[in-house]
């Protein structure tokens, strides 16, 4: 079976960075300007103002919007193959994100039960789910739009994602590490896994076309 070999790329990529940054934090316990950054935003920024950001991407908010996204998907596109990838990968990271976990055993900068800051650090739940659900979704939708709607929800998807695990920082229960080292994690599953099913994708169009 022939790979989307762009998709293969981009999973190598976020998975170099993912693995240079578990490297880092492994010997130094840190990655970059984590502590300063982390101890920074947290100070400048109000915790109340982007709360309800990361309330989107806790277990309730991302899996309401992945299973209301994939029935957009499923009935609005009849996307019956992209439909099935995009709520597996959403279970995948979710399973996988919590194994890396307990792999990397790393402290949060400080605990928060009420905005999800407890257990381990490394990677950001919060930021990989954010990845999935709506990468995940930029990624099932891209062949559906035309190149405004492209532009206008890459634009808006992208701010969400980055708003949501900037959140993690401002709550001060994520290092920059933890959240960036999510975006890889959660990309590296996502693109990882198109990359054998979009030819297939491209298979069920070219038959729906022909009949």
């Amino acid at each position: 079976m022939k790979l989307n070999r762009k998709a293969l790329v981009v999973s190598g990529i976020a998975f170099i960075i993912f693995i240079g940054i578990a490297i880092s934090i492994r010997l130094t316990g840190y990655f970059l300007f984590d502590a300063q950054l982390s101890n920074r935003m947290s100070k400048q920024v109000p915790a109340d103002y982007v709360s309800w950001f990361t309330q989107l991407g806790s277990g309730v908010g991302a899996v309401t919007m992945t299973v209301l996204l994939t029935a957009i998907s499923y009935y609005l596109w009849r996307d019956r193959v992209g439909s099935i990838w995009y709520l597996s990968n959403f279970l995948a990271v979710a399973v996988l994100n919590q194994v890396a976990k307990v792999i990397f055993v790393r402290d949060r900068p400080s605990l928060n039960e009420l905005v999800g800051g407890v257990g381990y650090s490394f990677p950001s739940g919060h930021s990989s789910m954010a990845f999935a659900v709506y990468g995940g979704f930029l990624i099932l939708s891209w062949r559906f739009l035309n190149r405004s709607g492209k532009v206008i929800l890459g634009i808006f998807l992208s701010l969400l994602i980055l708003a949501m695990g900037s959140s993690r920082i401002i709550l001060n229960v994520h290092y920059f590490s933890d959240v960036v080292g999510g975006f890889c994690f959660a990309a590296f599953i996502l693109c990882l896994s198109y990359a054998f099913i979009s030819p297939r994708r491209k298979q069920k169009e070219t038959h729906h076309v022909t009949t």
